[in-house]
């Protein structure tokens, strides 16, 4: 990162060391401690803010439930919905070796765009396509499946890449403040969107025709991607440092392992991806083939994100700057267990009013443990070559949600023919699976409590 394009930040805060700038534009409260006026940084960050958006908005208009129900369409089985998931985390185990592509570039940003603006075509329109093609059940499925792989090999070139290019304008002083509203516009922008989207899906379901309706979400996809792609060209890419001797794959591999306390944290990461991953898109497909619940319920739940992201962001910001990053997480991890063994407990009868509250209890947790997650990537890493050591991590992050992706796909073959019997509940696989998560959830946080405590952790 160069240290000239972000001396106009650290200025900003000379005065007061440690801690995170105000804006000094009086009545704009959402610009505060991110955006200055006249700084070219700040322009970049804004302009970031907006790629987020618009990546939010795509990324909720053709992933997700309505991801989940478009494999259902195309009456794909439980196992190759779990397929899916491991193909799109095996395929980001390639970060790791793009440092050696990428750090032979002293200039990356229409490399990043090229390859973002086919990733982005090929998940939007050649997937939305598949189910029109007059072929059989199983070539729809492979050419699915084909699909996926090319979106996430696509994604996995350009992502190390991309989070150098704006780590460069994102200085730990004023990460807390941006972070915070990033996820903040992100959750409105989701949850809008999410609410939009399952009521077209429900509606046009209703009628019949639900691929109508998956289809026009993805032509508004399309919309949010050209914009997406323009926000990527406004924003200013700066010479990268390098270390003097241009590293080789050996020490791309034995680099990070020379940084123990940023090992910490992409131990940490790990953990935490492996866990969540168990799960996949099993419950969305318990909700929606074995209770029979609609897209809309689903949305409006998830839409109750935002009065938290709006209510609990300033005192999550106030949390973490009273402790640190990794205690934090540490502590929202461990009472993120409930949020498990509550999901494993419903049933047609409490589903409209246990699922929400499950929801709602995680929404509250989620607020800090984005934050920390988001700053995880820069968390104690050195100055030099930072994209092999952002691709390593990248790489361990994925690799512990493919791992957990794998688990949670084995656990619902073994647990398929399974049926618990307890006093008033029977409970089925993905139910089972739900309860397993929540112990493994108990059990990382746990892991993460002796990392934090054994590693120091600086910024």
């Amino acid at each position: 990162m160069s240290g000239q394009n972000t001396q106009t930040d650290k200025n900003l805060t000379a005065t007061h060391p440690g801690r995170i700038p105000k804006a000094r534009r009086p009545g704009t409260a959402f610009l505060d401690g991110w955006y200055f006026t006249g700084d070219e940084n700040s322009r970049n960050r804004l302009w970031h803010l907006i790629f987020s958006n618009t990546s939010a908005v795509t990324a909720h208009l053709v992933n997700g439930n309505f991801y989940t129900g478009l494999m259902l369409l195309l009456n794909a089985d439980d196992s190759f919905i779990g397929l899916m998931g491991m193909i799109t985390f095996a395929s980001n185990l390639l970060q790791c070796l793009i440092p050696l592509f990428l750090e032979r570039f002293s200039r990356r940003r229409y490399l990043i765009i090229g390859l973002r603006s086919i990733m982005l075509f090929i998940q939007i329109v050649f997937i939305g396509m598949i189910p029109y093609f007059d072929v059989d059940r199983q070539w729809r499925l492979t050419l699915f499946a084909l699909g996926t792989l090319l979106v996430q090999l696509l994604a996995a070139i350009a992502a190390p890449g991309l989070s150098i290019w704006h780590i460069q304008f994102l200085p730990q002083e004023v990460r807390l403040s941006y972070f915070s509203r990033l996820y903040l516009t992100n959750g409105i922008v989701a949850a809008l969107v999410s609410l939009t989207g399952s009521a077209v899906v429900d509606l046009m379901k209703e009628r019949g025709n639900e691929l109508a309706g998956l289809t026009i979400l993805r032509m508004l996809a399309f919309l949010a991607a050209c914009l997406n792609i323009y926000t990527l060209c406004r924003m200013k890419e700066y010479p990268y440092s390098r270390a003097e001797k241009r590293f080789t794959f050996r020490e791309l591999l034995i680099s990070p392992f020379r940084e123990r306390r940023y090992l910490h944290s992409v131990a940490i990461a790990f953990l935490w991806n492996l866990v969540f991953n168990i799960p996949g898109s099993y419950y969305t497909v318990y909700l929606l083939r074995n209770l029979g619940v609609g897209y809309s319920f689903i949305m409006l739940v998830n839409s109750l994100n935002v009065p938290i992201l709006l209510l609990l962001t300033p005192a999550w910001e106030r949390i973490l700057r009273r402790f640190s990053w990794l205690k934090a997480l540490n502590a929202a991890v461990a009472l993120y267990v409930p949020h498990f063994l509550l999901l494993g407990l419903i049933t047609h009868s409490s589903v409209y009013y246990l699922y929400p509250l499950a929801l709602i209890y995680s929404f509250v947790l989620t607020v800090g443990i984005n934050l920390c997650l988001a700053n995880i990537p820069y968390l104690n890493i050195p100055d030099k070559n930072q994209t092999v050591f952002v691709g390593f991590q990248a790489t361990a992050v994925n690799l512990g949600a493919f791992l957990g992706a794998a688990a949670g796909r084995e656990l619902v073959k073994l647990l398929h023919p399974v049926r618990l019997h307890l006093p008033g509940l029977d409970l089925i696989d993905k139910q089972l699976l739900m309860l397993i998560t929540g112990c493994a959830m108990a059990l990382a946080s746990l892991a993460i409590l002796f990392l934090r405590r054994n590693i120091p952790e600086s910024t």
